[in-house]
Order: C-alpha cells, then structure tokens, then sequence
C-alpha cells in the first residue's frame, strides 16, 4: 500500500497491485448501478437536475455516459435508455451527428485526447481507457490532431462550439469529482457540467 501510494496509483489499480502480490483487494469495484453506489448515484442526480436546462452528464474513467440530464441526452441526441452503452469520446471522435455538430472539432477532440493519453497512462495499456483510447485513434481524422494544444491569445478556456439546425452555441465545462472515495468507480466518476459562453 505505501509503494501503491508513493506511485500515486488509483484504487483500482491499487487492488490490481495487491491481488498480484497475492492479497485481497481493499477498495470496492462494484458497477455503477450496485447498492454500494446508491447514495454516489443519488447525489449525481441531485447536481445533474440542479443544473437544467444546461447539460451536465455522469462519465466514467473510461467516457462511458452512466448517467445524463434532458440537456445533455439532447446535446448528445441519445435516448435515456443507452446510458451506460454510449462512450463520449466515440460520439465525439466517430462520424456523426455530435462530431458534425462541434463547430471547432480540432481543439475540443485534441484536448479530449491528450486527456484520454494521460488517462490510459495513468491506468495502464490493459485498462478499458486504453481500450477506448486504441478505438479511438482509429477513427478518421484522430491521428491527425496536432500533439500539442494550439493556443489563444488572452484565451482562459477552449470553449465548445456546437452548432444545431443552423444555431450556433458556445459552452464551457466544469468537472465534478466526489471527495475522499474508497471505492474504485466513485473515485473515477467525474460529472461534467456545461455553461453557455
């Protein structure tokens, strides 16, 4: 556990570091729909109805959408019912309606990258980041993102543009995380939240 901690290892792959040193693992794994994550799910649904009308959606380490308000299922023109099967990076990298819709597509796929680089480095080349990571760089146009972000003069923040039946907008985002966790999927859960610019 010190060496895990000194290595600043994530609780899952510190249960990994333990299993293969043949102990039991100590943080929970339990999925996003288990009784142990009753109350992180309760407290999402809180923030994510709070922030309505603007979107706000519940991803974890790996993009996958587990949970999502009306603003976002319609951002991401998706149903209630595919939560948990749709991944962000796919509806952002993959031709489509969402990657058509991203009027400044090269800056936000390129930041979402270097964030999914950095995520399956930090997890490891077996984790299901690298999985989507790999998915990902396979789609048209990824491998062709400049390595580095571009940037703007006196610019905070790269903004979203997305652009809907003619109608354009511009968000920017802030990441939730919950405090203190002792279990592997509460500590990956962000909750990204969209503001109008």
């Amino acid at each position: 556990m010190r060496l895990a901690g000194a290595l600043t290892l994530g609780l899952r792959e510190r249960n990994a570091l333990l299993v293969a040193a043949g102990y039991a693992p100590v943080f929970g794994e339990s999925d996003w729909n288990s009784e142990e994550l009753k109350e992180i799910r309760q407290a999402a649904a809180i923030i994510l109805k709070a922030h309505e009308p603007y979107p706000a959606l519940v991803l974890d380490a790996a993009s996958t959408v587990l949970d999502a308000n009306a603003g976002a299922l319609t951002m991401m023109r998706q149903e209630r019912d595919a939560l948990g099967r749709i991944n962000l990076m796919d509806l952002v990298f993959a031709p489509g309606p969402v990657r058509a819709a991203i009027g400044n597509w090269d800056e936000v796929a390129g930041f979402l990258l270097q964030r999914l680089q950095e995520n399956a480095r930090l997890r490891g080349p077996r984790s299901e980041v690298s999985r989507v990571l790999k998915r990902v760089l396979e789609l048209p146009g990824a491998r062709a993102i400049p390595p580095s972000l571009p940037g703007r003069a006196g610019a905070v923040l790269i903004p979203l543009t997305f652009e809907v039946d003619g109608v354009t907008t511009q968000w920017f985002t802030t990441v939730t995380t919950f405090g203190a966790p002792l279990h592997a999927l509460a500590e990956e859960i962000t909750i990204e939240q969209f503001y109008p610019r």
